[in-house]
């Protein structure tokens, strides 16, 4: 795999987009690290975004029906990858409505990184989502992630190995890139949220940052990096955006984040 694959993917995704939305397309973009770089074919998604002119109750079965249609077209690894954002142009700028799916983080990405593939720019204008909402939804996706089975997983360095290069970088950079725009209020690209992680389970972000690029070329030495650091790196995560809710005035995620890292202890 390499980024021509990942190009494949890309034009599939805007023919079949074409095809499904019409005239009603109005963009479509690459987003992710197809766009903003540090694309890595191991372990990288293959994120687009997605502009009809008008979102609604159907347009997520539209957006299944493209997905499903790529992967017919574009058969492998990184079409089985591909995670589709959509909004119309005034979700984009301001912020999706209920039928949307574009989170403040991947829409800060669009308005900062976009690589338009298809029709006409739907950024100008739009308002950056600020620190405390990117901060309050990466709580949000957390509690959601965070769930019985995941972190029994964290807990399980030999199964998370068995995963792969993939399931274990993503394991371990979720909270470092996390971590990154709690303290920055920017993306948690991978590169910089490793370059900025200085907490005590740096040993293991370094040695996921490698892994990224090359794969698990000793699975020993990541099964014990794994079991000496990753718990405590998501339990550091977990306190930081308690604490941050705490301070937010947000009780409910707050709780349900302590709830969690107490399950992980």
């Amino acid at each position: 795999m390499d980024g021509n694959d990942a190009d494949a993917v890309l034009g599939a995704v805007v023919d079949v987009a074409r095809e499904v939305f019409t005239e009603r397309l109005v963009a479509v973009y690459a987003l992710g690290s197809l766009a903003h770089g540090g694309f890595a074919p191991l372990v990288s998604d293959v994120d687009v975004a997605l502009v009809p002119a008008v979102v609604d109750a159907r347009t997520r079965e539209r957006v299944a029906a493209v997905g499903a249609a790529v992967r017919e077209r574009a058969p492998g690894t990184l079409a089985d990858r591909l995670s589709v954002f959509w909004a119309d142009p005034e979700g984009v700028r301001h912020g999706p409505g209920p039928h949307g799916r574009l989170p403040a983080v991947d829409r800060l990405d669009l308005i900062d990184s976009g690589r338009l593939l298809h029709g006409r720019d739907a950024t100008g204008g739009a308002v950056r989502p600020d620190g405390p909402t990117l901060v309050r939804e990466g709580a949000e996706f957390a509690v959601s992630r965070f769930d019985d089975d995941y972190l029994d997983t964290l807990r399980d360095p030999a199964r998370l190995v068995a995963g792969g290069a993939r399931t274990v970088t993503k394991a371990v950079l979720f909270p470092v890139r996390f971590l990154h725009t709690l303290h920055t209020h920017r993306i948690g690209l991978n590169a910089d949220a490793v370059e900025h992680y200085a907490g005590p389970h740096r040993a293991l972000v370094a040695a996921a940052a490698q892994w990224r690029e090359h794969g698990l070329s000793d699975p020993v030495r990541a099964r014990v990096l794994l079991a000496a650091h990753l718990t405590g790196l998501h339990t550091e995560f977990l306190d930081a955006y308690a604490e941050a809710m705490d301070r937010a005035g947000e009780t409910g995620p707050a709780t349900d984040l302590r709830y969690r890292r107490a399950r992980l202890s």
